[in-house]
């Protein structure tokens, strides 16, 4: 880990756990789970300066990035002027004073399940670059009802109510989770664990193992009204109108179950084709 005017070395025997996200440093979502984080891990956060949603892997290559300390955050945390990935790739090398035990990515304003939007997704891009780093790593999300959506995500994610309570129990089974990934053996391959939770998430079962749904969202942008240009269109309709597949990260959210699907990219390496 390089050393510079922002390293903070952790002196302490916890593990110690990098937390980011792509709705950006301002988002309750993410202090929510750093609050439960920094009840057993030392935590440090660094996270986009703004939003940053739909940007998969993306690494910021001609920005000039600059941190900036946050304060009355629940951990020590920094913002950054560049990509989720950006993010993780930055906090390793300039943040940390040791290597990272566990990445983690969220908590995402709304689901992030089946492949294509898990390969769009900035949160689990975050994390895919923790595990290409070397270290292990999981994103996280949370279901929000559709008509509250855009309401919830101009607000930064400050919810009141039952949607309060299933976050607390997200961010609960998120801690949960994160300390069961370090007291385990690392398994093998490239891999992002990733957890998605229902919008009434009651805290009392744990992620079900799934699968990523297979889906075909065909062209994404449609043309403004009364506009000449054309823009990306999320239509929720489109989940109601796929092909669910018994056991998949779709199917336990038609189940009101938390989910967790492992994302394994160790056969992009090519290598299982390289040996005798």
């Amino acid at each position: 880990m390089a050393s510079s005017p922002f390293s903070y070395l952790m002196t302490t025997e916890k593990p110690l756990v990098l937390a980011t996200n792509d709705d950006g440093i301002d988002s309750e979502f993410l202090q929510a789970l750093t609050r439960e984080l920094v009840k057993d891990f030392d935590v440090l956060t660094c996270a986009p300066d703004g939003e940053r949603s739909w940007i998969g892997h993306a690494i910021s290559r001609h920005a000039k990035l600059v941190p900036r300390k946050i304060e009355g955050f629940p951990s020590l945390a920094y913002s950054l002027n560049g990509t989720p990935a950006d993010c993780v790739n930055f906090a390793c090398g300039h943040l940390l004073g040791r290597e990272p035990d566990l990445v983690i990515s969220g908590i995402n304003l709304g689901y992030n399940l089946t492949l294509p939007m898990i390969l769009s997704s900035g949160t689990v891009g975050a994390a895919l670059e923790g595990a290409l780093l070397g270290f292990r790593a999981m994103a996280a999300s949370m279901a929000l009802p559709v008509d509250k959506f855009e309401g919830i995500r101009e607000n930064k994610g400050k919810v009141t109510g039952e949607i309060a309570k299933a976050l607390k129990n997200s961010a609960k089974g998120c801690a949960k989770y994160a300390r069961q990934m370090i007291e385990t053996p690392v398994p093998p391959g490239l891999g992002v664990d990733n957890l998605n939770f229902p919008e009434n998430y009651d805290g009392k079962k744990d992620p079900l193992l799934t699968f990523a749904n297979s889906l075909k969202l065909g062209c994404l942008f449609e043309k403004a009204e009364g506009k000449k240009h054309h823009q990306l269109v999320y239509k929720p309709e489109w989940l109601d109108q796929a092909n669910i597949e018994i056991g998949s990260d779709l199917w336990a959210l038609e189940e009101g179950l938390a989910s967790v699907s492992r994302l394994d990219f160790s056969e992009l390496s090519g290598k299982k084709y390289l040996e005798p």
